[in-house]
């Protein structure tokens, strides 16, 4: 594919998940999907270290590490995501203590524009990795990832209502009384849903009610939005 952009004079794109909405990605060269470069190559349980192709879905990852006792330290919200298409584009979630989904990253491998290989960590190619770690599909296309990772943990979720200027008003107790804080705002109004998420040592539970979830919350609010 390299090569036949640089003979037509073209721009080669990476696209990862689509989950994003931005166009960054759209060209009138050439476009690359990763999506069958999904493969988990390397687990190190002792370094708690996970190496991956880059075109891997967090939602295919997760369950991968779970057969090994690991997880990432700062689970997103959304999972139909790649780990390349994740960290390119900066993507945060949550929890004042934890940094973006980038700092995750303690290697990765780049396949620049002239078809070499770029093995990039703090100790290799320091510069174009700390460059690389928040990418923009501008350094070429990310081929492996070795994420750090935690023990595997479970989260208890306590959500309530609020309003959007409490909430702005207290917004450094709200980021210190929980380990994930997150806010829901609904526009055009001051109604605001507050969600703390933490470690919990109970075992694992779902209050998710199907008839509410779905059949009213999803599929009658989709019907009713469509009239």
């Amino acid at each position: 594919v390299l090569a036949l952009a640089r003979q037509q004079n073209k721009r080669v794109k990476v696209v990862g998940g689509g989950h994003s909405p931005s166009d960054i990605a759209c060209t009138d060269g050439f476009m690359i999907h990763m999506g069958k470069m999904n493969r988990v190559l390397q687990v190190d349980t002792e370094k708690k270290q996970v190496t991956v192709e880059a075109g891997i879905l967090l939602a295919d990852l997760n369950p991968q590490l779970d057969k090994h006792g690991l997880a990432l330290s700062n689970p997103g919200a959304v999972s139909d995501v790649t780990a390349a298409g994740v960290i390119g584009s900066g993507t945060h979630n949550t929890g004042i203590k934890h940094g973006i989904l980038a700092t995750q990253v303690v290697a990765l491998t780049l396949l620049t524009a002239d078809g070499s290989l770029l093995e990039c960590s703090e100790s290799r190619n320091a510069e174009v990795f700390q460059a690389a770690r928040v990418h923009l599909g501008c350094l070429g296309v990310i081929l492996t990832i070795t994420l750090q990772c935690v023990p595997q943990f479970h989260l208890q979720e306590t959500s309530f209502p609020s309003t959007l200027r409490e909430v702005l008003d207290n917004l450094d107790s709200h980021l210190k009384k929980s380990e994930y804080f997150r806010f829901l705002w609904f526009p055009h109004s001051e109604n605001v849903s507050i969600i703390y998420q933490d470690h919990t040592d109970k075992p694992p539970s779902s209050s998710a009610d199907w008839f509410w979830d779905y059949a009213v919350g999803f599929y009658l609010l989709e019907f009713l939005l469509w009239i």
